[in-house]
């Protein structure tokens, strides 16, 4: 019987994680998404910025594609280590991404616009 309890509740805390990456000219980014078995998934977000100016990056906006929706920010800037994190969670009524989903990043900085598209890992 205690086995049997121990079963459901390890069950219930496992999760499952989705890492999405991809690169263009100037940038390196992944999306790592975690769900649980109650639903919520939580998406974390890192760009690098791989150019040679940092400098000349100054504020930028950056926007995350799936299946799920999008979401991303404006006027944020790289930390000393030339990248940024974002974080975004959804609650069980949300949509959830889903494995092969399609994932696109847009980042514009400095009058520069580039897409990155993300692949499953």
């Amino acid at each position: 019987m205690i086995l049997f309890i121990l079963l459901i509740l390890l069950s219930a805390c496992s999760s499952k994680t989705l890492t999405f990456s991809g690169d263009s000219d100037y940038w390196s980014a992944v999306l790592k998404v975690t769900q649980t078995n109650d639903d919520y998934e939580t998406q974390e977000f890192k760009l690098q910025f791989n150019g040679k100016d940092i400098n000349s990056v100054g504020e930028l906006t950056y926007n995350i594609e799936t299946n799920a929706g999008s979401f991303g920010h404006s006027g944020v800037k790289l930390n000393k280590d030339v990248f940024l994190t974002g974080r975004d969670e959804s609650n069980p009524i949300n949509a959830k991404v889903i494995e092969g989903s399609e994932v696109k990043v847009l980042v514009e900085w400095n009058d520069k616009t580039e897409t990155i598209s993300l692949s499953e890992n």
